[in-house]
């Protein structure tokens, strides 16, 4: 958990470069790149988690994004 924290971030930091967040000189080198890989990062530590404690991921997804749709259904969205 403490790692996925720390990928987390990562990724903020990232996002922030890209979005000018952060007052840096010029362009930054490689930032599309740098994000993804925490992005892919962030994912790995999911996917660990969900291997330590014997969830199945997929299903796990599929389910909350329908219990989503049921619930934006009823909100008439």
């Amino acid at each position: 958990m403490i790692e996925l924290i720390k990928q987390v971030g990562e990724l903020a930091k990232q996002v922030m470069i890209k979005e000018r967040y952060y007052a840096l000189e010029g362009e930054v080198p490689d930032v599309d790149a740098r994000l993804g890989n925490e992005m892919a990062d962030v994912i790995a530590q999911i996917m660990r988690l969900a291997d330590y404690y014997k969830i199945d991921l997929e299903k796990a997804f599929l389910e909350a994004r329908e219990d989503e749709d049921r619930y934006l259904k009823s909100r008439g969205v």
